[in-house]
């Protein structure tokens, strides 16, 4: 560097010398201000804490004075220590004789075991506490009462004649309490910690965890300073009973045989400083990054404008060195010959070094696109030439046996002049071998997308009846067990599992449609319908989960209907409550309803951590959660919100989120209210009876699972009708030989060597000469089953199928023609 730049150069570096020392000791003074108004802070509030407690233990003092001197003259305790108990100083009060039989007991006389007193007892009997303490009054170390988790501290004083000779002594139990209320109450920052000790150790009150802490003294640890009566000691350390490093503030009473502990966190005294810390030493690090770059690029530039031949012979240096072909044209010569090529465009290109030097850009680049339109106005040197860029196989590169192909890409732009002028074309080429290799892997995984995507579709299709079975099953041997249960646990258990399995099937069809919900299979099927069944399934499913976890969960009543999927809607308001339990660790979840004009207005309350104003709109996207960092996968996956959303814009159901960190959430749903709908037909009393149902009718079961043909046969015979079980549609031909008189049906659509039940119930009929009612049991809810149903005049139910269904089929099939109802629609929403 030359001479005369050295100074520029010494003034910027003094000028960053000189930022960042003043940075750095405005820091330091920060640092050390909010050390000392700390400690400030905390010597206060240490001094307050010790007033309190002196304030405290004086008033029992006087009142411990006040029950000696009644005692020494034999009169009866009267305002002070009902003012006592009445206020919460004091839960109970004892008096021992000289022999430590308790004479006189008041308030609650349980809170300690007097065994646990007879060392006091001795010690002021002997009068070895009436050394070293407060005019003889003493501070017990702190106990649990038995049978309670209340914390008391006991404080006693003896009791003397006139003569001074030992008549007893008297004890008076403090809630530790009313040291941890007074604490909470005082306006400290976050984890701030507050505690009162004995002098030589022992832990007599804390504002949290006393249950924890009382009676553990920390004298010797490190923590514990050896401070002087009235003053003031001061410690930065970690905590042993919770961890957190705070700045403590000991301050040792002249009065008692007390010490005050006041800390306050380093992490809520430092945060803010140590953020603005980094903030401010971000920005120094850009203010002299700046500095530098200006400096530099003015040292540069004076160098540029001095040595511009050594500049050139550096930037052709670097055009060597790189990693791209270039090629340097000249379009104001004829042909447009190349007047420059690096390294790199011989390697790329497959030529000799130097070997296109000289030949027209034509020459050179022609031939390598099949669509040469926008190359051949640049290799022409064309005025109206502009960017064009190719890709294509480097030439001559071998091609099969196994030897990869090499893609290249060539970027060619014109550069012009003053008035516009073409002046020359520079073309650069780039080895993209690696990026076409990846294209073709990306379209390859595409590819392979689609097939798993097809499988899943396959697959649902498949698990819409198979999964369906074994809770069809659960279902029917469930239904004939409660039939022959007399006992009343037993019942009872019954009852459990009937609400169980209701919960089961609701979460199998939930898991079926949310599967088809991405692939756009899933379409609303809205009916009117009582909120109050969604909400007794919400109840079932949830109230475990909130006792395990200590919550109450509170849903209220609603008597409204609503114009809605019941599947779906059941589906959002599920996981809304989902969701207010795992991140509600304390309080209640509500649930309830509001009218509002012509919608009802289902809101899901809860007192969990809440979400910032600028999350709320995040949290409805996939894999996102608020208060999981850690991704725990107890905390669920962040689907739950992701869901409602998309189920809320499915049905045209508004999802609205009022929320405050700390505070908990309120999520709305606005669902259309309609009118109830007419009572649903029924029998009538005076339904007819016929002989086949009183004597019992004969039932042909045709179903190729044998749990659920088990099942089906069970109930049907606990009703007091006969059943004949049949697995295939051979089966079923074959038990009409045996049974040729059968009154009904009940056959499930898919049988094996691909036969339905649609067949065997016609072909049954058939050979039976007569139309035997049919029941048609499935788990396809297409319109294809339905015109089945109606062209074969036979009832449909759906799986799982509820034995009350089944039952009231059968005996509509039993009734005689004109009383026989028209089927219902299916009730189900997924395959």
């Amino acid at each position: 560097m030359e001479a005369r730049l050295v100074l520029p150069a010494v003034a910027v570096a003094v000028a960053i010398a000189a930022l960042w020392w003043t940075l750095l000791t405005r820091i330091d003074r920060e640092e050390r201000f909010l050390d000392q108004t700390t400690r400030q802070h905390t010597a206060a509030m240490a001094q307050l804490v010790e007033e309190q407690a002196i304030a405290t233990f004086r008033r029992l003092d006087d009142l411990l004075i006040d029950v000696a001197s009644h005692v020494e003259k034999d009169i009866p305790l009267l305002i002070p220590t009902r003012r006592s108990f009445e206020e919460g100083l004091a839960a109970s009060i004892r008096i021992y004789d000289a022999n430590s039989w308790l004479s006189m007991g008041l308030g609650r006389t349980t809170t300690r075991n007097p065994v646990l007193e007879w060392e006091e007892f001795a010690r002021h009997k002997s009068g070895a506490h009436r050394k070293g303490n407060q005019k003889g009054f003493v501070i017990g170390l702190p106990f649990v009462s038995p049978g309670t988790s209340d914390v008391f501290i006991p404080v006693s004083r003896r009791l003397e004649g006139a003569d001074g000779t030992f008549r007893g002594v008297a004890v008076i139990d403090v809630p530790a309490e009313i040291f941890s209320r007074f604490y909470g109450r005082l306006d400290l920052p976050r984890d701030s910690s507050v505690a009162i000790a004995r002098a030589d150790g022992p832990l007599l009150a804390r504002q949290a965890l006393q249950d924890q802490v009382f009676g553990r003294s920390f004298r010797g640890s490190g923590l514990w300073p050896e401070a002087g009566s009235g003053t003031v000691r001061h410690h930065r350390v970690v905590s042993p009973v919770d961890g957190v490093e705070r700045i403590y503030a000991f301050r040792a009473s002249a009065d008692y045989p007390l010490m005050t502990v006041v800390g306050e966190s380093v992490d809520t005294v430092f945060g803010a400083w140590r953020q603005n810390r980094f903030y401010s030493i971000i920005w120094a690090a850009a203010a002299t990054a700046v500095i530098l770059l200006f400096t530099t690029a003015f040292l540069v530039e004076l160098q540029r404008r001095r040595h511009g031949d050594r500049a050139l012979r550096i930037r052709n240096r670097a055009m060597e060195w790189s990693g791209d072909g270039i090629l340097i044209a000249d379009a104001t010569r004829p042909g447009v010959p190349v007047v420059y090529t690096n390294p790199a465009f011989s390697r790329l290109m497959g030529i000799a070094p130097g070997a296109a030097d000289g030949r027209t850009a034509r020459e050179v680049l022609g031939g390598l696109m099949e669509d040469e339109a926008g190359l051949c106005p640049l290799c022409d040197g064309a005025e109206g030439a502009g960017d064009t860029r190719a890709e294509f196989v480097r030439p001559g590169a071998a091609v099969g046996r196994g030897a990869p192909e090499v893609w290249l890409e060539l970027r060619a732009s014109p550069v012009r002049g003053a008035g516009g002028t073409l002046v020359s074309v520079i073309a650069t080429v780039r080895d993209i071998t690696e990026h076409k290799t990846a294209q073709a892997a990306l379209a390859e995984a595409r590819r392979e997308a689609d097939r798993a995507n097809i499988g899943k579709s396959k697959f649902l299709a498949a698990a819409s009846h198979d999964l369906r079975q074994p809770v069809q099953s659960l279902m029917l041997l469930m239904e004939a067990l409660s039939a022959r249960a007399t006992d009343p646990a037993m019942r009872k258990i019954l009852t459990t599992m009937d609400r169980a399995l209701g919960a089961l099937k609701m979460l199998l069809d939930g898991l079926l449609d949310v599967s088809r919900l991405e692939a756009g299979a899933v379409e609303p099927k809205r009916t009117v319908f009582p909120v109050t069944e969604l909400l007794d399934r919400i109840a079932a499913n949830s109230r475990p989960v909130a006792v395990r976890k200590g919550l109450l969960l509170h849903i209220m009543p609603c008597g409204a209907h609503v114009d809605s999927d019941p599947m779906l809607l059941g589906r959002i308001l599920q996981n809304l409550v989902e969701n207010a339990l795992r991140y509600t660790n304390r309080g209640r979840i509500l649930v309830g309803c509001r009218r509002r004009g012509g919608v009802l207005r289902i809101e899901v309350w809860d007192t969990g951590i809440g979400i910032p104003t600028d999350r709320q709109e995040d949290i409805f996207q996939e894999f996102v959660q608020v208060g999981n960092a850690s991704r725990d996968r107890d905390q669920g996956l962040g689907l739950g919100l992701a869901v409602v959303r998309r189920l809320a814009g499915m049905l045209d159901h508004p999802v609205s989120l009022r929320s405050e960190p700390g505070r908990g959430s309120v999520f709305r749903v606005e669902v259309p209210l309609a009118d109830a709908p007419a009572p649903a037909e029924t029998l009538p009393e005076d339904f007819p009876v016929t002989a086949r149902m009183r004597a019992g009718a004969r039932v042909l079961v045709v179903e190729d699972d044998p749990i659920v043909r088990e099942g089906l046969c069970a109930m049907i015979r606990q009703w007091g009708h006969e059943a004949f079980p049949a697995d295939s549609f051979g089966e079923a031909v074959e038990a009409l030989r045996r049974h040729p008189d059968p009154d009904v049906i009940i056959a499930d659509y898919r049988l094996g060597e691909g036969h339905t039940g649609t067949e065997t119930i016609r072909e049954v009929r058939r050979r039976s000469k007569r139309p035997i009612p049919g029941i048609l049991v499935t788990g396809d809810t297409t319109p294809e089953r339905l015109a089945e149903a109606e062209a074969g005049k036979f009832s449909i139910l759906h799986k799982p199928v509820l034995a009350d269904d089944l039952r009231r089929a059968i005996a509509l099939a039993l009734a005689p023609a004109p009383a026989r109802l028209t089927p219902q629609a299916p009730r189900e929403l997924v395959d």
